[in-house]
């Protein structure tokens, strides 16, 4: 089911805060930008970091000049006019489609910090990265198919729609990454860069989907998100365990044995995840809900290479 969202109203504007965080956060997303290899194309409105770069002089718009950039672009004539600095875009750049494709079913809504409320701020702020950098967005929810589908959007004037969506998401519905991948990848998606945000806990898996998704001209990340308590359990005596998605109930003794056993088989699930990503050239990074969301984007992800 697809569900139009032009008329929601944006956030409070503390929900606004709690999503995106402080400015200074706010100037570092517009430093970065989304690290897409290979499917990109000409267009009007992208200002992309990639591996090429248009050398077209065509002007098209401006946009404030941010570290990194090169002078060269630099608008002189502006800077006298205004004291400010501003760079020239031109008008075949590279122009790249970033679609966020968020795990909403009910395994996120688990652990301390919450995955979901976790998760939701990294769509936040990876989205306004993008619509900083005038990249077309698109997002969407996933459980078993997909959800809710917004955009594509583009302008930082538009993330307040993005703001409105995550506002009105939350935990429902069991998981198929596999089935909501392959539709969400068979629904003519233009070429660009797919980020999923997931657990990963998916019964019948996810390799299939995001096959599915790199046969449709679609690079890919992702970003595992996994609470503290699935991470680094404790031995904590005669528990139950509830199977967030099914009601399911095990009651089991978690002794020092058990937790090292659970240990063991997460590495290796971890390892094994690492691999099909690595066999279908997807970047792959795990992540702690316990890890602040500033250092993940502005520190992990830049080391990983995922963003620039």
């Amino acid at each position: 089911m697809t569900t139009a969202f032009a008329a929601l109203r944006p956030p409070p504007a503390a929900e606004q805060r709690t999503l995106l965080g402080d400015e200074a956060f706010l100037r570092a997303l517009e430093q970065l930008a989304m690290l897409v290899r290979r499917v990109t194309r000409p267009g009007l409105n992208g200002e992309h970091r990639g591996l090429t770069r248009s050398n077209s002089a065509e002007f098209a718009d401006y946009r404030a000049y941010a570290p990194g950039d090169d002078f060269r672009r630099i608008d002189w004539n502006v800077y006298g006019r205004t004291g400010a600095l501003f760079v020239r875009l031109s008008e075949a750049r590279e122009d790249v489609g970033i679609h966020l494709l968020l795990d909403t079913s009910r395994s996120m809504d688990f652990g301390q910090p919450n995955k979901l409320a976790y998760a939701k701020r990294l769509v936040a702020a990876l989205g306004y990265l993008a619509l900083s950098r005038l990249d077309r967005v698109t997002a969407a929810t996933l459980t078993y198919a997909v959800g809710s589908r917004l955009g594509p959007l583009r302008g930082k004037d538009r993330i307040h729609r993005l703001l409105a969506l995550l506002d009105a998401t939350s935990a429902a519905g069991t998981t198929d990454l596999n089935a909501a991948l392959r539709r969400y990848a068979e629904a003519g998606q233009p070429a660009g860069l797919v980020i999923l945000i997931s657990d990963l806990l998916s019964p019948a898996g996810f390799r299939a989907g995001l096959e599915r998704v790199r046969a449709a001209r679609l690079e890919a990340v992702v970003l595992q998100v996994l609470a503290p308590q699935e991470l680094d359990p404790e031995a904590a005596g005669d528990v139950e365990l509830v199977d967030h998605e099914t009601g399911e109930i095990v009651e089991v003794t978690l002794t020092e044995g058990v937790v090292e056993a659970y240990r063991r088989r997460l590495a290796t699930w971890g390892a094994e995840i690492e691999r099909i990503c690595t066999d279908l050239g997807i970047a792959y990074h795990r992540v702690s809900t316990a890890t602040p969301i500033e250092r993940l984007v502005v520190t992990e992800l830049r080391e990983r290479r995922i963003l620039l």
